[in-house]
């Protein structure tokens, strides 16, 4: 599958973004995520999230196409919406094993975008996969998971 193209390029953009040194103190940023400390949480999505989203819908493939990306518990979601594939198709333990494979073979690479996107997002990452609106499965990973062998 080619439909994992998108992870080099978000996590360029990540180390693109983080290069910017301009501040923005815009009004609607100012009470996003109440939980956290609003500089933090601004810094992130100023750096990371928003700029992703600016761009998207992202078509990585002809199949599969990131359609959001948001933080939620220090973990980085990536929503991406599948046509032309069956539900059944997807839930095939062969298919999902698949996509975890090269998806934790991008998330435990030994670069410097991945360290900037762990750095940002230190619970992990979850890839979630939609047809039709309906999610049919997540793939959650975790920097532990880089751990086993």
């Amino acid at each position: 599958m080619t439909n994992f193209k998108i992870i080099p390029l978000l996590l360029m953009c990540f180390l693109l973004i983080n290069c910017d040194n301009k501040k923005k103190n815009s009004p609607s940023n100012k009470n996003n995520n109440a939980s956290s400390s609003p500089k933090e949480n601004n810094t992130v999505d100023d750096l990371v999230i928003n700029p992703v989203k600016k761009k998207l819908p992202i078509f990585v493939d002809a199949l599969t196409t990131l359609v959001d990306i948001y933080k939620e518990d220090d973990v980085i979601n990536y929503k991406y919406e599948v046509k032309d594939m069956s539900k059944y198709a997807l839930l095939l333990p062969t298919t999902q094993d698949t996509i975890r494979d090269k998806l934790l073979r991008t998330y435990c690479s030994d670069n410097d975008e991945v360290k900037q996107l762990k750095h940002f997002f230190p619970n992990g990452a979850n890839y979630h996969y939609y047809i039709d609106d309906q999610e049919i499965i997540i793939v959650e990973l975790q920097p532990d998971d880089c751990d086993e062998d």
